[in-house]
């Protein structure tokens, strides 16, 4: 073999060694930025505990989420206490989510991804203790059983799992429902207008209630109301004029257990508000004993804005 063959020889070699490096290399910085199998909250799932606020928009709703001694609170209602079962499924969803696959030829706009002027999808937004921005997150379009996604600023796409069914409006956001009581539960109710005051009785538990003559009458309409009684908003009460106005109705339920609802209904305008006092007898069950020391703190100076159409149901009920 000649000189000249064998430096050709080497040269093709040596391109053949470097080309071999250099495939090797590209398919090991691929493998280490292919984020497939990646939880998609990474930074959130690193801080675990330590996040402290939680910020979802929507199109024409935010909800900004915040820790404080031991609750989720809503920053929009005043500082109320978050639905619990809304906040794990939340959590469920941030903590359990990872990147299924990279989806190609889609644009933002038909993941439902676009960020700027026309963004579009639900943005999550969640931080740690010292205000830190961990991750930002934009939930697309649905498909199947997976979701489009993509972190704010990066024109990457995603196919995601997780179930991310958020409310679209804020009452589902909060603690609901404000009372939960059956009718056959309710052992006697008064009811207290400008006009003066009304009582229902039972003299046995699932008979008809009586008023105070005796005579049957029907409070089982109201009664339903209070079955599934859910708000549209809420604000602290020096937030609202409520102390310096008289209630149209109060109506007060006392069920057998021993606790009694003091419900106080005020007109403003066409909105209605109520504020509920929620004590106890002196006799009362251990239930209601409980339901009182660990609820209390739902009711307690808060006052709560219901549908238009319930309140005048409310303010205008009579028994008879």
């Amino acid at each position: 073999m000649n000189k000249k063959i064998l430096i050709i020889s080497l040269l093709i070699t040596c391109i053949s060694v470097a080309a071999a490096y250099l495939l090797l290399q590209s398919q090991n910085v691929y493998m280490e930025e292919n984020p497939v199998g990646n939880f998609l909250f990474e930074e959130t799932n690193k801080q675990g505990t330590d996040i402290t606020k939680i910020v979802v928009k929507k199109s024409d709703l935010q909800v900004s989420l915040y820790y404080e001694n031991k609750f989720w609170h809503i920053q929009e209602a005043d500082g109320y206490y978050a639905d619990l079962i809304t906040i794990n499924k939340l959590f469920q969803d941030i903590n359990q989510t990872k990147i299924e696959a990279l989806p190609m030829n889609i644009t933002a706009k038909e993941a439902g991804v676009e960020q700027g002027h026309n963004a579009s999808g639900t943005q999550i937004q969640t931080y740690n203790q010292k205000g830190e921005l961990l991750d930002s997150i934009i939930i697309g379009k649905k498909k199947n059983n997976f979701w489009y996604a993509s972190r704010s600023g990066s024109e990457q796409i995603y196919l995601i799992s997780g179930s991310f069914d958020l409310p679209d409006s804020m009452n589902y956001w909060l603690q609901q429902p404000l009372i939960s009581l059956l009718p056959e539960n309710v052992e006697s109710l008064l009811i207290q207008s400008s006009t003066g005051q009304q009582l229902a009785y039972r003299l046995a538990e699932k008979s008809q209630f009586l008023n105070l003559k005796q005579q049957p009458v029907n409070v089982i309409p109201l009664l339903d109301k209070f079955v599934l009684f859910t708000y549209k908003d809420v604000k602290k009460i020096q937030n609202t004029p409520l102390d310096s106005l008289k209630p149209q109705k109060i109506i007060v339920l006392f069920p057998y257990s021993g606790l009694i609802y003091g419900i106080e209904v005020f007109q403003i305008e066409e909105e209605y508000w109520i504020k509920v006092d929620l004590s106890i007898t002196k006799l009362p069950t251990k239930l209601a004993s409980d339901y009182m020391k660990d609820s209390l703190f739902l009711y307690e100076g808060w006052a709560f804005k219901v549908d238009k159409n319930l309140g005048k149901y409310l303010t205008e009920f009579k028994i008879s």
